[in-house]
């Protein structure tokens, strides 16, 4: 990414306390309101098959890390992108994709993902979990904003062939935090 008025780039890992307050003191001069986290875990390509790299709670130790320096500097609003099939939504999801998730090395995402769901509930945070169905990416200027359908938090209405843009995630993510939409619970989404 490269800088550009309006966006200040701070390096660092969301496993540090330090990195995490640079980043928030970076930008002084703006009141933080909200945070968005859009981690997942790494594998070594993206093939679902392919061996995790990522510490086992690389997501959860993230989040616990963002939440307390959160609390620290009195921002108390947090939006975590998550997957569906996580915590309720996985009795919704469809057979198929309980079967890929389960048999593949997204179950170490999938595992992490459940532990970010259980300990955010545990915090003070007026937080939102928004979990997708199948991400779908698009890049340039063929990435394109729809609309979300929200399935709450089970994914009431989940199928196999449901999919959800990057754009579109961004977008509704953005709204949530702004709004102060779904606090304290998760809701999953499809375009």
């Amino acid at each position: 990414i490269d800088p550009r008025p309006g966006l200040t780039l701070v390096t660092g890992s969301p496993l540090s306390k330090t990195d995490i307050r640079s980043a928030i003191l970076a930008t002084p001069s703006l009141s933080l309101s909200a945070a968005i986290i859009t981690l997942n875990t790494v594998r070594e390509s993206d093939s679902p098959f392919a061996a995790q790299l990522s510490p086992p709670r690389f997501l959860a130790d993230s989040c616990a890390n963002v939440c307390e320096i959160l609390e620290q500097v009195g921002c108390h609003r947090i939006v975590i992108m998550s997957t569906a099939g996580v915590g309720d939504s996985w009795g919704k999801l469809p057979l198929l994709s309980k079967v890929f998730m389960s048999w593949t090395n997204i179950k170490y995402a999938l595992d992490d993902h459940e532990l970010v769901d259980k300990e955010i509930r545990l915090t003070e945070m007026k937080w939102t979990l928004v979990r997708a169905v199948r991400l779908q990416f698009e890049e340039g200027k063929s990435a394109q904003t729809k609309s979300v359908r929200t399935l709450g938090s089970s994914g009431d209405g989940m199928s196999i062939s449901d999919t959800v843009s990057t754009a579109s995630v961004a977008g509704f993510l953005v709204k949530v935090a702004v709004e102060g939409l779904f606090s304290k619970t998760a809701v999953v989404v499809a375009n």
